[in-house]
Order: C-alpha cells, then sequence, then structure tokens
C-alpha cells in the first residue's frame, strides 16, 4: 500500500464508515505532487475515498466522500460525507465530525482544487514543498470552524493547531471487504502436505557440492526486539514438533543476545544436524550496539561459537578462539536483515544507517541479503485472524515496500512472517510462512557458494576452502 496509514487507523475508519472496508492508496502529494490535475487523474470517478492531512505538528485529520471526486466544477452535497481526526500531536485521539444536515453543499470538486472539502480545503492548481518549513503549506480558510460539519468543542486550533501545514496528503479507495481482489505474491497451498514438502525440501538441503563446505552458514542481524533469536526458535519448533526456546528471547530493551551463537536444527527422524547453521547475533541498539569492525570479523568467519559482543570495545586477533585465516566453510554465506514490521514509520535513523552499513559489508563481499518482515500480526488484523492472508493484505504489501525501500533491496528478497511468541501449539499456516523463507535463504546462500567456486574456477580470486 505504501501509505502512512495504520491498521488502527483502517478499523476506526471502517467503523465510522459503517462496514468492513479496505483502504487502496491513490494519490500521495510527496510521491505524486501536489497537482491539481494529478490528483484528479489519480482520483476521479474511481469510487468512496477518504483523504487524510499529516501536519508538523504530527495531527492527522481528513475527511469521508461517498460520492466520486469529478472535474464538474460545482459545489455538491454527500449527506454520507464526514470529517475525522486519528492523532492529535502524535496521540491516538479519534474523533468524528458529521455533516450537519441542511446545510448544503460540503465538497468541491473541480480541476483547479485538489481534496476539498468545506471547513477542510487543500490546494488550487499546484502546490509545491517549502524546503524552509519542511512542509506543504495548504489552504487554512474557515479551518474546522464548524460552519458545515459539527466540531463539538473541538476547533482548528485543537485539531490542527491551527494551520494546515503538511508533511503528506494521502487519499484512499475506500473498497468493501479487507482484501485486494488478487494476491500481490505468489500464495503458497496452505495445507499439511505444501508444509511437510518444504519441511523435506530443507532436510534434503546440501550445500553447493563444489564449494565443499560441511554447512550453510546464515547470519540473522536486527533492531533489538525484532524478533532474530524467535525466529530461530520457530524453525526449531517446527521441526521438533513443539514449542521450544533454544535462544532467549522476548521483549527488552537491552538485546537479549550477547554473544555470536552458531546454532543448528536436527532432522526429527534421524536426529541428524540438518545442513546449515543459524548464526544468531547481538541485537542493534541506538546506544549500546554491535560495533563495525565486529560486523566484518563476523561476516568473514572470524570469531568463534559463543563470542561475546563487547558494545564498548571492538573484537581483535587477540580473542580466544579467534579464526587468524578463516576458510569459506567459517564465513557467512546469506545474510537475513530481521526488521520489526510494526516499527518501520519509527524506525531510529542510527538503526537505518547501521542496517545499510552491514549491507555494504556484505555487498562488498558478494554475500546475498534478505529480510525477514516480522510481528505482520500486530499491523493487519486480518493477518492475527489467519495467517493465510498474508499475501492478500494490503497493509503488509505496503509494510514489504517499506522494508525494501528503507534497505535498498528488491521487494521480492523481503519475506513477511510470524513468529511463534505467544502460541502454544504449532500451526500449519505459520510453519509454511517460516519454513519458505528459510528455504529462500538456503538458495541464497547457495547462489553465494556457487560465486566462490566460479571465482576461483576463472581464476579472477582466490578460495581458501580447505578444512
Amino acid at each position: 500500500m505504501d501509505g502512512l496509514l495504520r491498521c488502527t487507523d483502517q478499523k476506526q475508519l471502517s467503523e465510522w464508515i459503517g462496514r468492513e472496508c479496505h483502504f487502496r492508496l491513490l494519490y500521495k502529494i510527496t510521491r505524486d505532487g501536489g497537482s491539481s490535475e494529478k490528483f484528479h487523474e489519480l482520483c476521479d470517478n474511481k469510487g468512496p475515498t477518504v483523504t487524510i492531512f499529516y501536519n508538523t505538528g504530527s495531527n492527522v485529520y481528513g475527511g469521508y466522500l461517498s460520492e466520486r471526486w469529478s472535474c464538474s466544477g460545482v459545489w455538491a452535497t454527500d449527506q454520507n460525507a464526514f470529517l475525522f481526526k486519528l492523532y492529535t500531536a502524535a496521540n491516538w485521539m479519534p474523533k468524528i465530525f458529521h455533516y450537519i444536515k441542511g446545510k448544503g453543499n460540503n465538497y468541491y470538486k473541480d480541476l483547479k482544487c485538489g481534496p476539498c472539502f468545506q471547513n477542510l480545503l487543500s490546494f488550487e492548481n499546484s502546490v509545491v514543498f517549502n524546503k524552509t518549513r519542511s512542509c506543504f503549506p495548504l489552504k487554512t480558510s474557515n479551518l474546522l470552524n464548524g460552519s458545515h460539519f459539527d466540531m463539538g468543542e473541538e476547533t482548528g486550533f485543537s485539531v490542527a493547531n491551527g494551520h494546515n501545514n503538511v508533511t503528506d496528503l494521502e487519499v484512499y479507495l475506500v473498497k468493501d471487504g479487507p482484501f485486494v481482489e488478487e494476491a500481490w505474491r505468489e500464495s503458497p497451498e496452505w495445507n499439511l502436505q505444501a508444509c511437510q514438502e518444504l519441511k523435506e525440501n530443507i532436510i534434503r538441503h546440501e550445500p553447493f557440492e563444489e564449494a565443499n563446505v560441511p554447512e550453510s552458514n546464515i547470519l540473522l542481524v536486527g533492531q533489538v526486539d525484532a524478533g532474530k533469536s524467535s525466529f530461530l526458535n520457530t524453525i526449531n519448533s517446527i521441526f521438533k514438533g513443539k514449542i521450544s526456546s533454544r535462544s532467549c528471547s522476548g521483549s527488552t530493551e537491552n538485546s537479549l543476545t550477547k554473544s555470536f551463537g552458531k546454532f543448528h536444527i536436527r532432522d526429527p527422524t534421524s536426529k541428524k544436524r540438518l545442513k546449515f547453521s543459524i548464526c544468531d547475533t547481538r541485537g542493534i541498539e541506538v546506544e549500546l550496539s554491535i560495533k563495525d569492525e565486529d560486523i566484518g570479523f563476523t561476516l568473514d568467519g572470524n570469531l568463534p561459537n559463543h563470542y561475546t559482543f563487547n558494545p564498548f570495545e571492538k573484537a581483535s586477533t587477540k580473542v580466544p578462539g579467534f579464526v587468524k585465516d578463516p576458510t569459506l566453510k567459517d564465513r557467512m554465506h546469506v545474510v537475513v536483515f530481521v526488521i520489526d514490521g510494526s516499527t518501520l514509520d519509527v524506525l531510529p535513523e542510527i538503526i537505518i544507517k547501521k542496517l545499510k552499513y552491514i549491507k555494504a559489508l556484505a555487498e562488498d563481499r558478494g554475500i546475498p541479503q534478505l529480510v525477514f518482515l516480522t510481528k505482520m500480526d500486530k499491523i493487519c488484523e486480518h493477518v492475527k485472524k489467519d495467517i493465510s492472508n498474508m499475501f492478500t493484505s494490503e497493509i503488509v504489501e505496503g509494510a514489504v515496500n517499506k522494508a525494501a525501500n528503507i534497505i535498498a533491496i528488491p521487494r521480492s528478497h523481503v519475506f513477511p512472517v510470524k513468529n511463534y511468541e505467544k502460541k502454544t501449539k504449532l500451526h500449519t499456516n505459520l510453519d509454511i510462512v517460516a519454513l519458505g523463507a528459510l528455504y529462500q535463504a538456503l538458495v541464497f546462500a547457495d547462489d553465494f557458494l556457487e560465486n566462490q567456486c566460479d571465482v576461483k574456477q576463472g581464476g579472477t580470486g582466490e578460495l581458501n576452502t580447505k578444512d
């Protein structure tokens, strides 16, 4: 969806509209520009819409129109239209402002105007971003003055701080039902057979043969409380057949994972280790975070298993067990960024910078990267009810697109997942999503190993694969 509208916002708007709805982003001023012609090109004759204003005071407000926008050049009346607020100074304070019956025309449809309600105008012809004020300065005439919509005790000052300077403006198409007509990504078969096939494919996995390595190394990195350890526990639980907790996990201000750990999963039948390791790392924090040098050592395979990351001091070659001459089997073969999908809008810049730094280090080494986007049930009520809705949810699609933009990675490399955190029994659909993400990581690891072998055979570089 790529918009700023959250699941909670959509649920509230659906309640006010009076039916379950989903919202498809049509127009976004920061993406499409502040042109009234562009607004009408994207929004006219589509159906009911919701217009959202995000102003510089962290206030979120807007208007609902049950009629269609057009360029007819007249004021008109929509008996079902209403104005509303969702947030005041970033605090959730939803309130609806109903149209006052008999007050006449309450919205304007004209080519020269953007979305325009009585008491809530936007812009005429065009508006440009004011770099000095960091906003789009929209019209304030009769701003939320209650002449056509019942504001109760609210005013333009209480709702919008008396101004209409916005960081963004969005228009959404309102459609009945929770989902898009077609899946935004190929959806797996949601049954026990599909789950078993995925498990068997992973059990049969062998690292690229010519690489001569015993296992594929998957490195998990991400912010504190994103779900790295929970993903590891989820995979272990799936193969163990019951909820397990191999790695410490939970919600905490600082990282629960303090050391570098290589975890192995066992075949439930043979009890033998599967031929991959999932490597957990200290969570990335705003203040106490893994050192840049430690990241490089981790990618290159220098750090021994159980090495404790020190947020105040970087690792050195004097670390006990330090691998001075790592071979291909010691190195990381794929990097997985584990990101909390419910925090994408508030992800600190310092965290984003660290993630991008890790990505750059991986790219320098030719290591492929994926993103596992966790906690999808927190941002989408429909996924919370049934995880098989994952690939038809517009909210999840929007989160995937946003994560891809943040990390600068193809959208096809971002996998929404849900971990076992609250559940006490295994669920087939959750298993399918997690196993599908893991399997793709193994495919990417094989790509890396094959590339390394090609480099060696082509004589353009050296590979040390001796064990």
